[in-house]
This record gives structure tokens, C-alpha cells and sequence, in this order.
């Protein structure tokens, strides 16, 4: 069965072809990461070479394997937290049904094994649109490496707005704004949620379970706690943009509680 991928796309797997997607928690600079890139596209672009000559060799007995190695190509291979997605080319519709069938299960369980990498296709959102010229690629684009100097910058600036010496925003809600983030970046808490509806400017209710109620009752919330009702057993706080601050001051005066 003579190969149907275009000429032009039969070029080896190179590290330029390797997409790494960066993740937040991912503190590798970038030579520790083009290095590895390298070591995936060689492994990967070997055991690839390796399977297809090896479905070649044995087409009379899976001839569904075969048919499907030689209407593939490796367009690239996208580095995720979630493992390692092929990311392909495939020639025609009728090889497309084999890849995302128990044949392209077969084929990314002996690439897998060859390379001694967790290999997955790339899902693809063209079945059934398309007949010919199909990529499987990750929808996902590859984000910029987080700048440190805009990182800390933003860092600062959030500390800023933390400890009262930068406004929030210039909004007439700046206060409570302030305060939310302070119980998120002092105390961890995420409130069930805020409410600034049907109140004059200044004034916003939080909205916390009992737990976290309890907690800052305890930290010294200037206004009394109320049922809210219409959400269940969530305990509601009304406060003015005076008590807003006021209580963010207080609880950045204890310290980093996180």
C-alpha cells in the first residue's frame, strides 16, 4: 500500500517540532527543557521508525495497522502536564476512523513500549467534518514562560494592595475588593461568594460557610454575621469600605497566616 502522506511532510521528528507547554508549578529553565526536548524527539522519532517498519513486516496479518502507519506522519509532539500527545497528519477520513478506533490504541501502545514514554494521540475535534488533510493536534497553545521580573512586579503589587498602600482599583468598591484579596492571599479562605447588588457604593456583603464564619468572628469581624437564605446555610457579612479596611488591617497585622 504505497505511503499517501505528501512528500513534503516525511521529515524526521526534531526538537524543533517538540511543543513544551508549559505549567506554573514548572521552575526548569529553558536549556534543562530544550535538552529533554531533544532526548523525547529522538526517542519518540525512533520508536516511531521502528513500529511502522515492524507493521510493514507483518501487513499480510494486520493489515489495519499497516494500512494506518503508512497514512500517518508526526507532525510534532506536545509536551503537557498530562503526558505526551502526538500530535498528527493523517492522509484520509478512513485512516482518521482507524486512529481514533482500537487500531490507534494498538499503534500508541507499541509506540509507547518502543519508547518507554506514556504516548497518547492528540484529541481532534474533525471527525466526521473533514475527508482528507486531517490534523490531530492539542487545541491548547503553548503559553510564553512566565517572565520572573513581571512575576515579581506583580508580586509587589499585590502586596501593596494587601497592606493598604495601593488602592485595588479606582472603583467605589476598592475596599472590599482589598479585603477579599486579603483573605485569600492572609488566611487562604475563598468566600462563597460577594454580593454588591442592591447596595450603595461602599457597601458589600460576603458571603462564607460556617466554618470560615466562625473563623473570622473569632479574627475580630467588626458587624455581625446574618443567614442568608437564599444560598443555603451561607452566613452573610455586610460591611462598609470603613470596615472593610479596617478588618483587612487587622488581619495583615498578624502576619502571613497562610
Amino acid at each position: 500500500m504505497p505511503d499517501t502522506v505528501p512528500p513534503g511532510l516525511l521529515t524526521p521528528l526534531t526538537v524543533e517540532a517538540v511543543r513544551w507547554h508549559y505549567h506554573p508549578d514548572d521552575q526548569r529553565d529553558e536549556d534543562a527543557i530544550e535538552a529533554t526536548c531533544a532526548v523525547l524527539a529522538e526517542l519518540v522519532g525512533t520508536a516511531w521508525q521502528t513500529v511502522k517498519e515492524r507493521a510493514a513486516g507483518n501487513r499480510a496479518n494486520d493489515p489495519a495497522l499497516h494500512r494506518l502507519m503508512v497514512n500517518l506522519h508526526v507532525e510534532g509532539l506536545d509536551v503537557t502536564a498530562s503526558g505526551c500527545a502526538l500530535s498528527l497528519y493523517v492522509s484520509g477520513r478512513g485512516s482518521h476512523d482507524l486512529l481514533h478506533a482500537r487500531t490507534g490504541e494498538r499503534m500508541t501502545a507499541a509506540l509507547t513500549a518502543e519508547a518507554h514514554i506514556p504516548l497518547r494521540v492528540a484529541a481532534c475535534s474533525s471527525r466526521l467534518r473533514w475527508t482528507r488533510g486531517i490534523y490531530c493536534q492539542e487545541h491548547s497553545p503553548t503559553p510564553v514562560p512566565p517572565d520572573p521580573d513581571a512575576a515579581r512586579a506583580a508580586a509587589e503589587r499585590l502586596e501593596e494592595v494587601i497592606t493598604g498602600r495601593r488602592p485595588a482599583d479606582d472603583g467605589p468598591q476598592a475596599a472590599s475588593h482589598r479585603l477579599l484579596l486579603v483573605l485569600r492571599h492572609r488566611l487562604n479562605m475563598h468566600p462563597a461568594g460577594a454580593l454588591w447588588a442592591g447596595h450603595p457604593d461602599g457597601v458589600f456583603t460576603l458571603r462564607c460557610g460556617p466554618d470560615d464564619a466562625r473563623r473570622l468572628i473569632a479574627l475580630g469581624m467588626p458587624v455581625r454575621p446574618h443567614l442568608d437564605g437564599e444560598v443555603g446555610a451561607t452566613v452573610g457579612f455586610t460591611l462598609t469600605d470603613r470596615e472593610c479596611h479596617a478588618f483587612a488591617d487587622k488581619v495583615v497585622a498578624l502576619g502571613p497566616l497562610v
